[in-house]
């Protein structure tokens, strides 16, 4: 029987329904699986030559310098192969041809790494004098200079060159627990159908389900919450598998560096100190109170006689809503930045032009987006667009993202480009900022504005309050086994529970599947990771006020920031644009915002 529009419409779009324009050119990384293929036999050689520099490195600083310049350019092969071969598998999961080479790729990563695994315990077996007069010697002193200024700072964590290979053949084994959840949730776990607001029939997924979190119809709300909840609870003792072996792995790596805990291990890659996170939770958590006032007001405006956790991001001003077409999107996106200035927007016209982004969501394809830089070429960026408000404010950030890792490759040696995750989100979250103030001034009346406070309200609860929330669960499962105990699907059903209710505050009723929602996170497979969107953003919100008050130079030194990649520590990289992480300000200054905006929509929503 032929498909109807009307069927066709609800079912999920395959990759050869999509205009090529709207894909990505992976063409720019490799033109054919056989270029790959010749990559992957360089990238071979390469691990050969390392022996030949191994018990060499003390005598000549010639040979050091060619031998951090094999490694580099080693590394970057690895990087192209493996980007190549897992962008190919994200647009489709399916074909186990890109799920092998993506292996293969890592599995060369873990040798190359293994192979050059002597470097930097024989290095360390000079004196930190020695160790700078023989950078200072390099045929190009710029390249290599932070790696030596790290090298010393991390001496006591870096084993014996014996130790070291161990480490890095054990990457792949590593992987083990992210792989594992990834092919779950992105291959093998089916969504039940549910009625949407017309009464038709929509198979969930997970685009579907975010759009649906979104429906003005609470029953829709429900039902969609409840259908995919289901899935996770009925797989949870697999997720619990794969997140406690995950943690269990965190440990492995954290004591064999010698390491205090896993969150010392976590954030001294990027010599943050602990502090910082402990302040984050305990300065948000001692002040949660515009957050359950917050809850409040969504109940008072929804007119529910009770608020469940799938009822705290949906739109309070439905009439207000508005599907966004992704051309739309572009277009408020090269507006919003101009702030940024004309290079800044020349660059990001070019990347819509150049096939940086693949669009739409078709079946196999990974759910969600990300960015994905790289140093040969252009960054890549993954939509999986759905024509809503919140899809138009996710391409703003990840082109965020996108332009940071461009800046910081074209002013960036290889080795100094890559820059820290604490730094990443600000980029990311600051054009979000500057689209949503563009929005407001367009804003004609009170509901608009309304509509868009409220967008504020809720970006700020997702990407600030749900991130101390999630960075506090990561602590105390890590906590928890470090101390010698088990973790279980029970026992982790029952810390997010407590959680849960402990941020959104007494005005929340829980629901039975409040307590799966941790299983499918998959943040959690990339070690303290979440953090840092909270810190992110409370600096991100820092910047755009300094934006806003016309401090002098403020949009250079933002600039300097995108381009200074990982040339510095991201603590200090912040404060050359006057945010200091290591103080409470930040922080406590989005919690005042926060409960100010919550104070503007409830008093907007009393006016007559």
């Amino acid at each position: 029987m032929p498909t109807s529009a009307k069927d066709k419409a609800k079912t999920i779009p395959q990759r050869a329904d999509i205009a090529k324009k709207d894909t990505w050119d992976l063409a720019v990384l490799y033109d054919t699986d056989a270029d790959w293929e010749a990559d992957y036999k360089k990238g071979q050689s390469l691990i050969e030559k390392a022996a030949g520099f191994a018990g060499k490195l003390a005598g000549s600083a010639d040979l050091l310098y060619e031998c951090l310049e094999t490694n580099s350019a080693l590394s970057l092969i690895c990087g192209n192969l493996y980007q190549y071969a897992k962008l190919s598998q994200d647009l489709d999961n399916r074909v186990s041809k890109y799920q092998a080479m993506t292996d293969r790729a890592a599995m060369l990563a873990s040798q190359a790494a293994a192979a050059f695994a002597f470097v930097e315990p024989e290095l360390l077996k000079l004196k930190d004098d020695q160790l700078r007069q023989m950078g200072g010697q390099f045929p190009k002193t710029n390249v290599y200079d932070f790696y030596i200024k790290e090298l010393i700072r991390s001496r006591k964590h870096i084993r014996s060159g014996e130790v070291e290979e161990v480490l890095a053949q054990a990457a792949m084994m590593a992987r083990g627990p992210s792989s594992a959840f990834g092919m779950l949730d992105d291959a093998d776990l089916k969504y039940p159908v549910i009625k949407d607001e017309k009464g038709e029939e929509v198979q969930l997924t997970k685009q579907r389900y975010a759009k649906f979190m979104e429906s003005s119809d609470q029953r829709v709300r429900r039902d969609a919450h409840h259908a995919f909840s289901s899935v996770y609870k009925a797989h949870v003792n697999t997720t619990g598998a794969t997140l406690a072996a995950s943690v269990n792995k965190d440990i492995f790596y954290s004591r064999a560096r010698k390491y205090e805990s896993c969150l010392h291990h976590a954030l001294d890659a990027f010599n943050i100190p602990v502090e910082v996170y402990h302040a984050l939770l305990d300065n948000t958590e001692t002040d949660l109170a515009g957050l359950h006032k917050w809850m409040a007001v969504r109940k008072k405006v929804l007119k529910l006689d009770k608020i469940y956790p799938y009822d705290v991001i949906c739109p309070l001003f439905p009439e207000q809503n508005y599907e966004v077409a992704y051309p739309e999107a572009v277009d408020e996106t090269l507006e919003a930045v101009r702030p940024l200035g004309d290079r800044y927007i020349a660059m990001l016209k070019d990347a819509f032009r150049s096939r940086w982004v693949d669009i739409w969501e078709t079946e196999g394809k990974t759910s969600g987006a990300y960015s994905w830089g790289n140093y040969s070429t252009h960054p890549f960026v993954m939509m999986n667009y759905n024509n809503t408000v919140d899809n138009m404010f996710t391409l703003a950030h990840e082109m965020g993202h996108a332009l940071h890792s461009f800046l910081s490759n074209q002013a960036q040696p290889y080795p100094k480009a890559q820059y820290s995750i604490f730094v990443a989100e600000v980029a990311s979250t600051l054009n979000e900022g500057l689209l949503l103030q563009s929005l407001l001034k367009k804003a004609t009346d009170k509901m608009q504005k309304l509509f868009l406070l409220n967008r504020h309200i809720d970006n700020t609860f997702g990407t600030f309050f749900h991130q101390v929330m999630y960075a506090r669960f990561e602590l105390m499962i890590h906590e928890t086994v470090e101390k010698g105990e088990a973790l279980s699907p029970d026992l982790m059903n029952e810390m997010w529970q407590k959680l849960t209710e402990q941020y959104y505050g007494p005005a929340v009723t829980m629901d039975e599947f409040t307590q799966y929602k941790w299983s499918r996170i998959p943040h959690y497979y990339t070690t303290y990771y979440v953090y840092q969107y909270a810190t992110s953003y409370a600096a991100s919100q820092a910047i755009l006020e300094k934006f806003n008050a016309g401090e002098k130079g403020i949009v250079g030194r933002f600039l300097e920031l995108l381009s200074s990649g990982g040339s510095d520590y991201p603590i200090n990289q912040l404060k050359s644009c006057g945010v200091d992480m290591t103080t409470p300000e930040p922080v406590k200054a989005t919690l005042k915002l926060f409960a100010e905006q919550v104070n503007e929509v409830e008093r907007l929503t009393q006016e007559g």
